[in-house]
């Protein structure tokens, strides 16, 4: 049995069989002749908008295009998504790039197939703790981040991805990560219900829920990553989606038609970001279509190619050290598929 790290050994309460047997989603109008497509299975980990290529992917028939009927099955961040592949649960997951690289150094046998987006975290300390410290909007970001020393964190699972982005951010500004503890509460509505009520210091979700927590009156932005104020977590691959490596060199042309499909919907949110809000708050209709419009922007957090090239993977790399990960035995060839 492999184990992953003893950050993500928290698998879902009750296993993942439940979840697994959703019905697959296809697009009206493909039900004719959906005994052609082959069938896909995709963990997903999160309802950020970090994430809305495989859903725009799905929505726009571009799985369906290259002959894929994909269910998207709705894990608990990385702690679902490693062992849902590892299992062969589940044939491509998505999660964070740190945790991929750390469950490999494990003997997972993982290949980064597609970037999905860069560093989505949106960091918020609670509005009555902000204004104790003297903590506005407008104060420096080196000040804001000082503040979280000693305050609660709540991350969406303790170790993913998040938590690793968090890390780095204070480690970059002299404060020892341990010196911020977290706590996993998901979904991201729940962070923002305990900052409101005042049982934790500061969320780090993903987009747009820490701007959603911001415009509800319930928090002081202290570090929009995703919005790039951090100019050195901007532009990496963050959210990836991968593959069980034997599974895909048994399958190749399933991984290429995934990827292609991914591409298309990239192409599609670069050409089309308003449609693509209109998508988005149809997902989430209970998040404002401003706030929505503001967190996908110009498609600047999203890849234009599903391609990971060695300088991105060696940027990966550098930001694993930064968060403390010890990755650097992970090879390129290793880790992302290149067939």
């Amino acid at each position: 049995m492999i184990t992953i790290s003893r950050r993500m050994t928290a698998v879902l309460r009750g296993g993942l069989a439940p979840l697994l047997a959703a019905a697959a989603l296809i697009l009206p109008g493909q039900a004719a002749r959906a005994k052609d497509l082959t069938p896909v299975s995709i963990a997903d980990t999160s309802p950020g908008l970090q994430l809305i290529l495989p859903q725009i992917a799905l929505k726009k028939g571009f799985f369906a295009k290259h002959g894929l009927a994909v269910t998207l099955t709705m894990v608990t961040g990385d702690a679902g998504s490693i062992p849902a592949l590892v299992s062969n649960s589940v044939n491509f997951a998505i999660m964070t790039s740190t945790p991929a690289l750390v469950a490999e150094t494990k003997g997972a046998n993982l290949q980064i197939i597609s970037s999905l987006s860069t560093y989505p975290e949106q960091i918020v300390m609670g509005t009555a703790l902000a204004a104790k410290l003297h903590i506005t909007d407008k104060t420096p970001l080196a000040e804001k981040v000082k503040a979280l020393k000693g305050q609660t964190v709540a991350v969406y699972d303790v170790g993913g991805g998040l938590q690793y982005q968090l890390e780095a951010l204070v480690s970059a500004y002299g404060i020892k990560p341990s010196d911020v503890p977290v706590v996993g509460i998901s979904p991201y509505t729940s962070q923002i219900i305990a900052l409101k009520r005042g049982a934790i210091g500061a969320i780090a979700p993903a987009v747009p829920f820490g701007q959603v927590a911001v415009a509800d009156g319930d928090g002081v932005m202290i570090a929009d990553i995703w919005g790039g104020e951090v100019p050195s977590l901007r532009g990496t691959p963050f959210e990836v989606m991968s593959v069980e490596r034997k599974w895909g060199e048994a399958h190749p042309q399933i991984v290429a038609a995934v990827r292609a499909a991914l591409g298309d919907a990239m192409a599609y949110l670069h050409a089309h970001p308003a449609e693509v809000v209109q998508l988005a708050h149809e997902l989430q209709p209970k998040i404002s279509v401003a706030v929505q419009t503001a967190a996908i922007g110009t498609g600047a957090g999203y890849p234009t190619t599903p391609e990971v090239t060695p300088e991105q993977f060696q940027a990966m790399q550098t930001f694993a050290g930064f968060s403390g990960a010890k990755t650097g035995t992970v090879t390129y060839a290793q880790a992302v598929w290149a067939h």
